[in-house]
């Protein structure tokens, strides 16, 4: 989607924006769920090749079945030392994503400035995969003097560009409910008059 093709449909430049901001979020989110994906599958083949490399290795070298129990020990402990390498970098790529779209929602203008004054130890997801110590950190930068740069400024509310509409001429004289009877007429002193009494 091009801005081109949406000015082409007759938007305004406003509304190119808000679409496009739309688009961008989903877009994000679909390369968060390609990234983390790439990243699990890559984890996944290197560890199935490691492993059909150890088996292979540990049959033609060993053949005495003490040794062999003691080899199975050793790959096992190296295999969940990969297990949890591949989770850890799992987690660290979903962070890195979470906090990523965290920062566009939040309005921020250069993502990676801002990523870099996070501190990432004190982040953690959820079982839902949600980020959590995020917030109060986004909140922090975001009205930090040092950093609040780093985000779009809220805009104000608009001042009402319309002046206020006033009648032409001279204001009414008798707007307290008096008459004036310099200039009133013959009626409207006949009428006053009746109505005092």
């Amino acid at each position: 989607m091009k801005r081109e093709e949406l000015k082409g449909l007759g938007l305004s430049d406003e509304q190119v924006d808000k679409v496009m901001g739309i688009h961008g979020t989903d877009v994000n989110e679909l390369k968060g769920q390609v990234s983390q994906l790439t990243t699990e599958r890559d984890g996944l083949k290197q560890r199935a090749s490691d492993s059909d490399k150890q088996l292979n290795e540990l049959k033609s070298a060993h053949k005495d079945d003490k040794d062999f129990q003691a080899e199975i020990d050793k790959l096992k402990a190296d295999n969940k030392a990969k297990d949890d390498a591949a989770s850890k970098q799992l987690k660290e790529t979903q962070l890195n994503y979470q906090t990523e779209l965290a920062l566009v929602k939040a309005g921020a203008l250069n993502t990676k400035a801002a990523s870099a004054l996070i501190d990432k130890d004190k982040l953690s997801l959820d079982e839902k995969g949600n980020i959590t110590g995020l917030d109060e950190q986004l909140e922090a930068l975001k009205s930090d003097d040092s950093s609040k740069f780093l985000f779009k400024a809220e805009e104000a509310q608009k001042p009402n560009d319309t002046p206020p509409i006033t009648v032409p001429g001279n204001p009414n004289p008798n707007a307290n409910g008096t008459l004036n009877p310099a200039t009133a007429t013959y009626e409207e002193l006949a009428a006053s008059m009746a109505h005092e009494e």
